[in-house]
């Protein structure tokens, strides 16, 4: 295999010494800093601050009170309107939150947070309903260092399927935490798209999946890195998009590897207001059909990329995918899917600068590290 291809010196995104650790958001008292009520609505959700005895409250006396009836539709987005003045969570790598879902309560049992302009956090589940518990949402530390000086509300799905989820959810002690021990990370860059591959004219190491042939930008947009940059196309919804030829090739050391980071811009708005991507990692050995690994990252949304490029950080644990990487005849790819309205089928995706993280000095042992 090919030894990296260029090393980053020093990370793009610093590691930060934060003197602050945690930051209070809410627990729904009357406070002077309120300014107005606190919401959790939308098509299929009603909230309202409740004084209840049975569930006591996690903290004071106030709780949300969530009612949630999906309709017979699947994942009914809401959104989280603070009554306090924007929070600045800068710094802080977690939101947590205490949830108690009532015993008639239905669905999956999960609540998903977005933060504002389509950063995903993820799910957070609960073992049982009937019972306090506190879930943990991670912020990435590029969305931790640069993306949440002012939050001033979350969005989200509460028990998104199946179509007839329907219950009852009450929420308290909301507040974001920076854990006492963080990896210091450097960033690793591994395609810059600068060079077509003679075969296929894709740019070297890529190719299309389901998607149109991606292409070199040729002056289309300025590149961030180098001297071109690469070029895909959103389908009509829902798509495998674009993939690496072979991801083995032009590194070793993916078993180290937390954090994939790449910029993504677009030329104008996007046709439908939404666009997000996740990454899909499938490995394999050729010969052995068994041996097949496929795993998906959260999707993550970029349609206010028009300006400027953006960089999309996402968090990724490739343990199961070692020992296929490990085999003589292992192989191990990457694809970036699109997930859009029908109206964007078409629309171009500017990409560059692809690049991982890996531990300074090599691997961490991560049961060590707070946050797990």
């Amino acid at each position: 295999m090919k030894k990296v291809i260029f090393t980053v010196l020093c990370c793009t995104i610093a590691m930060i010494s934060f003197a602050q650790d945690q930051v209070f958001i809410t627990g729904f008292e009357d406070t002077e800093e309120i300014t107005g009520e606190w919401s959790w609505i939308g098509g299929a959700f009603t909230s309202f601050v409740d004084y209840p005895t049975d569930p006591a409250p996690v903290e004071g006396e106030a709780a949300l009170v969530v009612i949630y009836d999906n309709n017979g539709s699947e994942w009914q987005h809401a959104r989280m309107d603070f009554a306090v003045p924007a929070v600045d969570l800068t710094g802080m790598r977690e939101i947590r939150m205490s949830v108690y879902f009532t015993p008639e309560s239905t669905g999956d049992m999960s609540i998903r947070f977005d933060l504002p302009n389509g950063n995903s956090l993820g799910f957070a589940y609960v073992p049982n309903t009937g019972e306090w518990h506190e879930l943990s949402w991670k912020i990435d530390r590029l969305t931790s260092a640069t993306r949440v000086s002012s939050v001033g509300y979350i969005q989200g799905f509460i028990c998104p399927t199946p179509g007839d989820a329907a219950g009852e959810v009450f929420i308290d002690n909301m507040y974001a935490i920076r854990p006492a021990s963080m990896p210091e990370l450097e960033e690793i860059m591994l395609y810059g798209f600068n060079e077509a591959d003679p075969e296929t004219s894709a740019p070297s190491g890529w190719i299309n999946a389901e998607g149109a042939l991606p292409e070199l930008t040729n002056d289309w947009v300025e590149p961030l890195e180098g001297s071109d940059s690469m070029v895909f196309f959103a389908g009509g919804g829902y798509l495998q998009n674009i993939v690496t030829t072979n991801a083995l090739e032009v590194f070793d050391r993916w078993d180290e590897v937390s954090e994939i980071l790449f910029d993504l811009r677009i030329a104008e708005s996007v046709p439908g207001d939404w666009l997000q991507s996740r990454l899909r990692f499938r490995s394999g050995i050729t010969g052995n059909d068994d041996a097949l690994v496929e795993e998906t990252t959260k999707e993550m949304g970029y349609s206010d990329a028009t300006e400027a490029w953006k960089t999309m950080l996402f968090e990724v644990d490739l343990s199961n995918h070692v020992d296929n990487m490990n085999d003589p005849n292992g192989w191990f790819e990457i694809r970036i899917d699109t997930n859009n309205a029908a109206s964007a089928d078409g629309f171009a995706i500017f990409i560059d600068n692809f690049r991982v993280a890996v531990p300074v000095g090599g691997p961490v042992n991560v049961s060590e590290w707070n946050l797990y």
